[in-house]
């Protein structure tokens, strides 16, 4: 007990030599110049975010709700892969899945009841043709029905915080109560690219499934699924060279809609565009906000970045006796924030938090989020990393309830501020010192005195006080004795 106890007293410590340098009082630099696209755009609503930070860096209209359409299916493929351990797992169509709200002239594989493909099969079929069938089957074979898997689409959505989403079918099929927004669409894209295999699917050009009774020969281009996403296939004339994944849907209510990402430089973005008048609209929205923000802006891993994030390593030991074998105050590669490309590091500052945090791979021990003026733009945590023989000793000791949710098993989800007015105590100003108010003072000062009462108290309770007292006492009545008899 004794030793975890300074284990943590010692991970403390270690993050505020990592982070400070000296104390001053300084005030945050509002005046940032922000890049902002001012082009005319054919979609209603559109929003562009760095995927690795979660930065908005453009949006119109971005929390106006619009249907979805076939963008419907990456939330059926996610909930899909979230209740999957296997994609080798069989789906059997019913008739149900390949009648149920198919309309004649909508997208489908051909499918008919009795037809058995691989989740896998499935999941191309969904994501690069938009195959309406599939995602009805997808459903039935996940939550035995329809309507349950839409409990479950619903349930994600609100867990990613797309308050402004509804589902009522998981094809994307209109419905006048399905709808989104650009906002939403971004937040869940940003939730499927974290997901290998979703990422995998989406920047495919073409794949070919199990063979199905209307096509029973292997070799029958029929069995060939093919991405419709015009700006990830060469030789369209919307292709992107930086297009890494991407979904479209369509319907004459929706309009035409686009969700897709592209890389470039370190820096992934995802843009949405919804309600675009025609095919071409949309896709040459995307290129254009990419274009202008990839231009314009820069992402950068925090971890190589900021000075303060060099893998520190400790060892303590008393009395040749190891407290702890090795300690690392570090952060993940994955970690970024945004900048405008004409902004240094250095203009940055940072607020620093420290919550100890058991996330059974490594031990968070606080966060650090970051901005320029008031912006957030991107935020990291602090991690400790154990031994294998430490880890049991933290996990034993630790309430798990108390750990962080994960994002794909591996990144924790933390709650980003806001962009509204900077409440903290504490801060980085861009020197790297650390900003102090007077309320925090304060607070300091008052909690130093009551510091000293307690131990004041605790020494007096002490036997070592005790002793002292009674060799006073003893000397104070032998020297008033003393003085007794000179008066005698």
């Amino acid at each position: 007990m004794l030793k975890i106890k300074l284990k943590k007293i010692i991970y403390i410590c270690l993050i505020f030599i990592l982070v400070l340098s000296n104390i001053n009082i300084a005030e945050p630099n509002d005046d940032i110049i922000w890049p902002k696209y001012q082009g005319e755009l054919d979609s209603y609503s559109s929003i562009v975010v760095d995927a690795n930070s979660d930065i908005v860096l453009f949006d119109k209209n971005s929390n106006a709700k619009t249907f979805p359409a076939s963008l419907t299916k990456i939330m059926t493929a996610i909930v899909v892969l979230d209740n999957t351990e296997n994609l080798e797992e069989m789906v059997t169509f019913t008739y149900n899945a390949v009648t149920k709200d198919i309309d004649r002239n909508s997208t489908t594989i051909g499918a008919s009841a009795g037809d058995i493909l691989s989740i896998k099969d499935c999941l191309y079929s969904l994501l690069l043709p938009s195959a309406n069938d599939v995602a009805n089957a997808l459903a039935e074979h996940v939550a035995g029905s329809i309507n349950d898997f839409v409990l479950l689409m619903n349930d994600k959505a609100k867990t990613l915080g797309m308050n402004d989403t509804n589902f009522i079918n998981p094809s994307g099929l209109h419905n006048e109560n399905q709808y989104t927004t650009a906002s939403d669409m971004a937040k869940l894209y940003s939730y499927a690219l974290k997901k290998p295999i979703y990422k995998q699917i989406t920047s495919s050009l073409s794949y070919r499934h199990k063979p199905i009774r209307k096509y029973r020969n292997p070799n029958n281009s029929n069995n060939q699924v093919l991405n419709n996403n015009s700006m990830i296939t060469p030789g369209s004339g919307f292709y992107y060279k930086w297009t890494n994944s991407g979904k479209t849907g369509h319907t004459s209510d929706a309009g035409f809609n686009l969700a897709v990402s592209a890389e470039k430089d370190n820096m992934q973005l995802i843009c949405i565009t919804l309600n675009s008048k025609n095919n071409a609209g949309r896709y040459n929205d995307a290129k254009k906000l990419f274009d202008f923000h990839f231009d314009n802006y820069k992402s950068l891993t925090i971890k190589n970045t900021d000075y303060r994030f060099k893998d520190v390593d400790y060892n303590l030991s008393i009395d040749n006796i190891v407290l702890v074998k090795s300690l690392d105050i570090t952060t993940d590669e994955y970690y970024h924030v945004t900048l405008p490309k004409n902004v240094e590091f250095s203009d940055v500052r940072s607020e620093v938090s420290f919550t100890i945090i058991n996330n059974v791979d490594n031990f968070v021990i606080g966060s650090v989020n970051y901005y320029l003026g008031e912006k957030n733009i991107g935020m990291c945590l602090i991690e400790g990393l154990n031994s294998e023989e430490d880890e049991t000793i933290y996990t034993a000791y630790l309430d798990l309830s108390t750990a962080l949710n994960t994002r794909n098993n591996s990144i924790p989800i933390v709650e980003k501020p806001s962009n509204t007015k900077n409440k903290s105590l504490i801060f980085f100003d861009n020197q790297g010192r650390i900003v102090i108010t007077k309320t925090l003072f304060t607070i300091i000062k008052f909690s130093s005195i009551v510091l000293f009462l307690f131990f004041t108290v605790l020494f007096i309770r002490t036997r070592l006080f005790t002793s002292i007292f009674e060799l006073l006492k003893t000397a104070y009545y032998s020297i008033r004795q003393k003085m007794r008899l000179k008066r005698h």
